[in-house]
């Protein structure tokens, strides 16, 4: 048993995901997933029906830690700030990362 499961996270991974490297994740008290991309990336997403309709729309954040970065203009000599979203290579770093998410997003949706 994992940290996410100690959590009380449900795994959900599916057999394309699996394949994929993708690991998912049912948070029953937020009432959303918590998915670990082999690429590194982390992200939270929300299935909700809208307001303006009675179809589903799932929502997707990404939990990876960011960092300010710098582009130069293909078109001019002028240079852009961007945020650079760090991947976490290694899976064990994903799950702490998506553990500390899970605590955070649990305490502030009081």
């Amino acid at each position: 048993m994992d940290k996410l499961e100690t959590l009380g996270l449900i795994n959900i991974t599916s057999a394309t995901q699996k394949k994929n490297g993708t690991v998912c994740y049912y948070d029953p008290i937020a009432d959303c997933d918590y998915l670990s991309y082999e690429s590194g990336y982390v992200r939270r997403a929300y299935t909700r029906a809208t307001h303006y309709s009675s179809r589903l729309h799932r929502t997707i954040y990404q939990l990876n830690l960011t960092r300010k970065g710098y582009i130069k203009s293909s078109f001019s000599d002028a240079i852009y700030e961007t945020t650079v979203r760090m991947p976490i290579m290694e899976a064990g770093k994903r799950i702490d990362r998506l553990a500390h998410c899970v605590i955070t997003y649990r305490n502030n949706k009081k």
